[in-house]
């Protein structure tokens, strides 16, 4: 049994260190829980892009939001990403925390990503692949969907409105993960209701049947200016099963238990790999 604790973590704006440093309280905390793997929502060390919708009001009070951004990144190879490395050797846990990052060669370019720390050490990254609104003027999109072994498996990340495009966690499911995460920064206006409930249920429902995956899906938690982000992070079985679910959008930890031999035997009962149909789907595609 694999041990997955989401954190529904509310980051601040601009400010990574302390960012880190409650990332870092979170799994000491968590991996005294009995964690073995630790999930952190999309972009945690800089908080969200601003302004956070199209033709919004910026809110963080700096003159030059892009280059502030930029700077609040992490370098993949800087003393943040280090230090959690080092933490989670130390502490036997594996890790999945949606970050900004600065490119490894290129000065001023920067990325929505979600990064795989294990305790052997830098697990891989994944680089957001379908960017929301804003998100376009700031970050530079990947171009890859891979996936990395970890936790006697393999397991692929997406980002966010990644989970608009089935193609993204088929892409995942083919090359062999059986744990897809999904790291989120959902929001909408503060105040008003909720318009549904259940949309983070529905969507990940429907990636982990249709690809007999567990799906892992960890948003965020926080009011940023006039928007609040949605929370209600949840985790769901091959089979569609509730494993969990924070039904609220406060920051807190969703703790679940994930069974890699229900992937078997989901997969094996229904056919849905078996069954495929892929060179009809492929004569289908280039009559388009």
């Amino acid at each position: 049994m694999i041990a997955a604790h989401l954190v529904q973590f509310d980051a601040t704006p601009l400010e990574p260190a302390r960012n880190f440093a409650r990332m870092e309280e979170f799994i000491h905390a968590e991996a005294a829980a009995g964690a073995d793997l630790i999930l952190f929502p999309e972009l945690s060390n800089t908080g969200y892009v601003e302004p956070l919708v199209p033709g919004g009001a910026f809110v963080s009070p700096v003159a030059h939001y892009g280059a502030a951004l930029c700077d609040a990144c992490a370098d993949p190879e800087g003393e943040e990403i280090a230090a959690l490395i080092a933490l989670a050797a130390e502490l036997g846990v594996s890790l999945v925390a949606g970050l900004g990052l600065r490119d490894a060669r290129l000065a001023g370019v920067i990325h929505n990503a979600s990064v795989l720390i294990t305790p052997e050490g830098l697990g891989g990254t994944y680089i957001k692949t379908h960017q929301w609104q804003n998100e376009k003027l700031y970050f530079t999109p990947g171009d890859s969907l891979p996936v990395f072994p970890a936790l006697g498996t393999r397991l692929g990340m997406q980002i966010c409105y990644d989970i608009r495009f089935p193609e993204v966690t088929r892409t995942l499911a083919l090359k062999g993960a059986e744990i897809v995460t999904s790291a989120w920064a959902s929001f909408g206006t503060d105040g008003a209701p909720v318009a549904d409930e259940g949309l983070f249920l529905h969507r990940a429902y429907t990636r982990a049947v249709e690809n007999g995956v567990f799906f892992l899906s960890c948003n965020r938690a926080g009011v940023h200016g006039d928007q609040r982000f949605f929370g209600r992070s949840c985790a769901l079985g091959p089979d569609g099963r509730l494993l969990g679910a924070l039904e609220h959008d406060r920051e807190d930890v969703l703790r679940v238990s994930l069974d890699l031999a229900e992937v078997a035997r989901y997969r094996s009962f229904t056919g849905i790999w078996a069954d495929r149909r892929p060179a009809l789907y492929t004569r289908a595609l280039d009559e388009i």
